[in-house]
């Protein structure tokens, strides 16, 4: 799942805003001996009128292809099963209670199909009315500002950021359609990106931010509701689980790593590894647990400690057992003894 406007230009294609910046690109770097000495504003305006020329758009040729790029580097051609456009897109009217005819806008949401299997995945939320003012929130994203950072390596650009904050209000968008609002920062980059509650749930997805002029205003971003997805995902034909055999490895791993039992952790992460290897997180969990396992003195070890556990339990086991054999050949011998007694008693006695 993702924004509407994240796949905005995929969707609209040659006749979107995006195909008309490439064409302006292209005038640019073609007419670039006519266009030389022009000063900017003029040179501004002829390439709008060159670019906005019959002759120039219908030779223009678009290319287009979506994918999806986990943080294992691997990435995936998509499909766009469901799209709904942001909200200032007026996607159609409606007639209301009164007969009052009534537009209806955009909601902002994309569901993608990519062909793979355990992929790591999130539980989301049955619904986002719960929540309250002041409530925590934890948002995950992809902020451009960190992506495309100068002094940062280009091998973490997939990494997510995680961003905290508080649930801040309640409101609608232009459409009439219910968003969160939230203090938590969220930035270009991080739409459509998950927002988990403190019990580890997605209640809902970064939509906007708010501006003054050309400024971003950070404390005052917001979000769409889990519902709004939930919805998109019936129509898109998806009825999302929340479950995989990576995440049941993975939850379990982090389970036992934070109950410092790094051995069982350290497989649990290894074998989730095995079905998607490649993932920072995974890796950087196995890499700790490792150095702990090992800093842990030989007797204190989670194997070692089963190990004894192990054998005083089969110790038991076996003291039982042939304690139990004694007892029984103890209590043979005795009834033998009686019978041999009775039997040798002379008659009358």
């Amino acid at each position: 799942m993702t924004n509407g406007h994240v796949v905005q230009p995929y969707q609209e294609g040659a006749d979107g805003a995006f195909a008309a910046e490439l064409l302006e690109k292209a005038v640019t770097v073609a007419c670039a001996a006519e266009l030389d000495g022009l000063p900017a504003p003029a040179r501004a305006q002829r390439v709008r009128a060159l670019a906005a020329t019959g002759e120039n758009r219908e030779g223009l040729a678009l290319d287009r292809s979506l994918e999806v790029h986990l943080s294992n580097g691997k990435a995936y051609p998509a499909q766009v099963k469901f799209y709904s456009p942001p909200a200032y897109v007026v996607v159609g009217t409606t007639t209301d209670a009164t007969g009052n005819r009534k537009a209806v806008h955009g909601r902002d949401v994309a569901i993608l199909k990519i062909d793979d299997k355990e992929l790591p995945v999130v539980r989301l939320a049955r619904h986002s009315t719960d929540l309250h003012l002041g409530q925590a929130l934890f948002v995950i994203g992809f902020p451009g500002v960190v992506v495309s950072h100068e002094l940062l390596s280009r091998a973490t650009q997939y990494e997510p950021s995680i961003t905290t904050g508080r649930v801040s209000g309640f409101k609608q968008d232009i459409g009439g359609q219910r968003v969160i609002q939230t203090d938590a920062a969220i930035i270009q980059g991080n739409s459509g990106g998950p927002v988990f509650d403190d019990r580890g749930q997605v209640i809902g997805a970064a939509t906007f931010t708010s501006l003054q002029g050309e400024q971003v205003v950070q404390g005052f971003n917001f979000l769409i509701p889990i519902e709004t997805i939930q919805d998109a995902a019936r129509q898109a034909g998806v009825v999302p689980k929340g479950d995989s055999m990576f995440t049941r490895l993975w939850n379990h791993g982090v389970d036992l790593y934070v109950r410092d039992l790094h051995y069982r952790a350290y497989r649990n992460m290894s074998a989730a590894n095995r079905i998607h290897p490649g993932f920072p997180d995974v890796e950087r969990v196995r890499e700790d647990c490792d150095i702990k396992h090992k800093e842990q003195g030989y007797l204190h070890r989670e194997e070692v400690q089963w190990g004894v556990w192990g054998f005083a339990l089969l110790g038991m086991v076996a003291g039982v057992w042939f304690g139990g054999r004694r007892a029984v050949f103890a209590a043979r011998q005795g009834i033998r003894r009686i019978v041999r007694e009775e039997i040798e008693r002379p008659a009358g006695r």
